[in-house]
């Protein structure tokens, strides 16, 4: 159990580090999902699309807005790519270049206005109330 409590205490730093929210307050209000995989982007080289959103987020975040974003190798689509998902509104969006990125950055993440001829699903995320974690003790603080 010990070991368990200092892995949980690191990670949180870590997120801490990230802006991730550990008390349930705060934190970012997006999370951008982008799929560079090799098989969903015909083997092409996208670190354009990559280096572009990581631009993009930054000045956003100087701004005061904060979207979380994860780079991955596949979500489990392979076609179209590459592939951007917006949570929690659940838009999934194809075919994503750095000028596609710009417009999900100004029209979608700022104004709030779907790209259509990019998107091809929405599946928002539920609006549930959030987990409380209950006897945690403020053991997510990373302290």
């Amino acid at each position: 159990m010990a070991k368990l409590d200092e892995v949980r205490k690191v990670v949180a730093r870590k997120a801490l580090s990230r802006g991730i929210s550990a008390t349930g307050r705060g934190g970012y209000g997006r999370h951008v999902l982008l799929c560079v995989g090799a098989n969903c982007c015909d083997g092409g080289d996208f670190r354009e699309v990559e280096k572009r959103l990581n631009k993009r987020l930054s000045n956003l975040q100087k701004e005061g807005t904060y979207v979380y974003r994860t780079v991955v190798g596949c979500l489990n689509f392979c076609r179209g790519g590459p592939l951007m998902v917006v949570y929690p509104d659940g838009v999934w969006y194809h075919s994503v270049t750095p000028e596609v990125v710009d417009r999900i950055v100004d029209e979608h993440l700022v104004g709030g206005k779907v790209i259509e001829d990019h998107a091809f699903a929405w599946n928002p995320m539920a609006e549930t109330p959030p987990a409380n974690p209950a006897g945690m003790g403020g053991r997510l603080t990373g302290r």
